[in-house]
């Protein structure tokens, strides 16, 4: 293919694989630059300037790096200097790309005293000023690991690892991104992970898992497995009479872990066990699902994102998270934030900072953005000297408990069948 009809298709995919989602990236402006590429021919000493422009403007992306790799193995060209390519060939550009690169034009070009060719340019090439929404963390769910032979549904084997794996990692996608912090990386990067997998299967070694993260760009990873899942009907019969009572019952184990991809480090670590009454539910799988990764979600959420008081008034705390996370009735503990940071001894990594407990909260008013609590309890007037990031909400462990009584309650009442 010569090098006329080459160009117009690679920056075509360049288009779409830099700003494939303009919502995410926000207005695209235009910017000048000046390029050099070195190379044994005029083709490779090209190719590597444009590869220059576009790490310039956009730096080191996920967009950028695509661009970068197809510009390796799409350019051809028989062209042996800039004096050969055609009046034509920089208007191409400009229309196939569609603006991406909007015009560009060789300035110079030699051989140094070894022999390489130097190819020096300027373009113009399109950035997009980052959106807030392009702003939040990235995180990359992979593929979930399915253990087929611990799984059964009402006395059968379920062994399509495939389609459990696809439901699961679907659950965790809705709720992450219902939460508004993460851009969640899933469907839209299916081929990157899988293409990994291919070369890492079944490792558990987390400097595997983290070259997938790497590869996605990715601030966070999460990666776990499905270890147990029965779902099955059970009967139990009163010890006063006899009288059979039937019901279905779902029973669940989920490890998971998540990585932050920077730092190479396991930020958060922890499991899911269910084993819950499923009533009358028509579709137990996908109820388990869901639950499993609201109860994983809320805990990734906390150890990466604390719910923060963003506003105090009138005894009502405005918090900072919304959606489905939190419900209205929900108690939680409200804790003042200490500059004073925890340090572990042994590794010097910081550990979190002092916490102090200063209030309860109740959640009264629930929107998609953020929530609205009762201050209750207080130690002090909170209101008296805030900022933001200075409180800080968890649920509270007195709540639980009182859970925990409802439950030894009902189990004693399960006990008497």
């Amino acid at each position: 293919m010569s090098f006329n009809k080459a160009l117009p298709l690679l920056f075509f995919f360049c288009l779409s694989l830099i700003f494939s989602s303009v919502n995410s990236y926000g207005e695209i402006q235009y910017v000048d630059t000046n390029a050099k590429g070195r190379g044994e021919n005029f083709e490779v000493a090209l190719k590597k300037a444009f590869k220059d422009a576009i790490s310039k403007i956009n730096g080191v992306s996920l967009q950028s790096e695509s661009v970068l790799k197809t510009i390796d193995k799409s350019v051809t060209t028989n062209e042996k200097s800039s004096a050969t390519l055609s009046r034509d060939f920089q208007e191409t550009i400009s229309e196939q790309t569609k603006g991406s690169i909007k015009s560009f034009e060789i300035l110079n070009e030699y051989k140094d005293e070894n022999g390489i060719y130097i190819v020096e340019i300027k373009a113009t090439v399109a950035k997009f000023a980052l959106s807030q929404t392009a702003k939040r963390k990235r995180m990359a769910i992979i593929p979930f690991r399915i253990n087929v032979n611990e799984i059964s549904i009402y006395g059968k084997t379920f062994d399509d690892a495939d389609n459990l794996r696809k439901y699961l990692n679907q659950e965790f996608t809705s709720y992450l991104v219902q939460t508004r912090k993460f851009t969640v990386l899933d469907r839209e990067f299916e081929s990157e992970i899988q293409g990994e997998l291919a070369n890492l299967t079944n490792s558990d070694k987390i400097e595997d898992q983290i070259k997938i993260g790497q590869k996605l760009f990715a601030d966070y990873i999460i990666v776990g497995r499905l270890d147990f899942l029965v779902i099955k009907e059970v009967e139990k019969k009163f010890l006063t009479s006899d009288v059979i009572k039937k019901k279905n019952i779902g029973i669940l184990n989920f490890s998971y872990r998540v990585i932050d991809v920077p730092t190479t480090q396991i930020k958060y670590s922890s499991s899911v066990n269910i084993e819950i009454d499923l009533k009358k539910e028509t579709q137990p799988l996908p109820y388990l699902f869901n639950l499993t990764a609201k109860k994983a979600g809320v805990e990734i959420m906390y150890a990466i994102f604390p719910i923060l008081i963003e506003k105090i008034e009138n005894q009502l705390a405005y918090l900072g998270q919304g959606g489905s996370q939190l419900k209205i009735g929900d108690i939680y503990d409200v804790y003042e934030r200490s500059e004073e940071k925890i340090k572990d001894t042994y590794t010097g990594e910081i550990l979190g900072n002092v916490e102090k407990k200063v209030a309860k909260a109740t959640i009264v008013d629930v929107n998609s953005k953020f929530s609205v609590a009762e201050i209750s309890e207080e130690k002090y007037d909170l209101s008296v000297g805030f900022k933001p990031k200075k409180f800080m909400v968890k649920p509270s462990k007195n709540e639980k408990s009182s859970k925990k009584k409802k439950k030894k309650k009902k189990k004693k009442i399960d006990d008497e069948w």
